[in-house]
């Protein structure tokens, strides 16, 4: 079910929602892209190998699911100026509350029964990630959140081979300068994944759905060391961390340690899989992952709000 959600002074925003047959519980899951990928990403339509969405592996689960294409993303609005993360995570923030009021109030759809407890729970990929941790921090939109592949010390891709990483130590000119050196299928893709998907997922003229013609410009900023670090360390909610054997950090437990007044943090190393999860023989140990810890905070929820206030 597609909507555009209207945001005051920006524009509108491409939101996908789910809806299960059956819906299993309160938690409502919010899905939202890397860089240069749109919503589209988490509904992946390969022919000849089904199964790689995981929009409807959720849904078919019980769990409603949206998919959100960010401010400058995809098809919600692209402005002409430069945006930054403030102003892409205060977008999403403004959907996100729509939707749920909606959810909440029965009036997102007539077939969809009214779900006045909905509990938001954010999870993004790669960039997605890095936003939906700012708009935490920020607006404390969501009652958890999830990343999968995104490095809050520093973004690592994989090089080709003979090159070498800068020293950590090198100016950012440097750092830079690198991306010349990286294995970009390497990085995003498993050797074991079809050819042909990989072929078209890497070819930027490939007129692949899920794809996005925009990324915003604050994409750039992600190649520097603990760019949303102090967004992640204000986030006050349950986290889980998620990457693939080979994917864009140095060290998972580092990011991991970032997160320094979340209550509840997980982590999830997935073998074979690269940066993005869901071409992966092993996609559905990210989402089975996901789906149970949208249940834990639905339920650690309903648990602290039965425990009496201290005096």
């Amino acid at each position: 079910m597609d909507r555009r959600i209207d945001v005051d002074g920006v524009g509108e925003l491409a939101v996908t929602a789910y809806l299960p047959e059956s819906i299993a519980g309160d938690a409502v899951l919010f899905l939202l892209p890397g860089g240069g990928y749109g919503r589209h990403y988490f509904d992946l339509d390969l022919t000849g190998h089904p199964d790689h969405s995981q929009a409807r592996w959720h849904a078919d689960r019980g769990l409603v699911t949206v998919t959100v294409d960010h401010l400058g993303v995809g098809e919600s609005t692209v402005p002409e100026r430069p945006l930054d993360f403030a102003q892409v995570a205060a977008a999403g923030d403004a959907a996100v509350r729509t939707v749920l009021d909606r959810l909440r109030s029965g009036t997102l759809d007539p077939e969809l029964p009214a779900i006045p407890g909905a509990v938001p729970i954010g999870a993004g990929q790669s960039m997605g990630g890095h936003i939906v941790v700012w708009t935490q921090a920020a607006h404390s939109t969501f009652a958890g959140v999830a990343a999968l592949g995104s490095s809050f010390t520093q973004t690592r891709l994989a090089l080709q081979p003979g090159r070498r990483h800068p020293f950590r130590a090198a100016p950012m000119e440097e750092v830079y300068a690198a991306m010349g050196d990286v294995d970009f299928v390497a990085s995003f893709h498993w050797h074991e994944e079809p050819p042909a998907f990989v072929a078209a997922d890497m070819d930027p003229g490939h007129p692949a759905p899920w794809r996005s013609a925009t990324v915003p410009a604050c994409a750039a900023e992600l190649m520097e060391p603990f760019a949303v670090a102090r967004q992640a360390a204000a986030v006050r909610v349950p986290v889980l961390l998620v990457y693939g054997e080979q994917d864009v950090t140095a060290e998972p437990l580092a990011d991991l340690a970032v997160f320094r007044s979340a209550p509840d943090l997980g982590l999830l190393l997935v073998p074979r899989s690269a940066h993005m999860h869901n071409f992966a023989p092993t996609r559905h140990l990210v989402w089975a992952r996901l789906q149970s810890f949208a249940a834990q905070v639905v339920e650690q929820r309903r648990l602290v709000a039965g425990v009496p206030a201290r005096a």
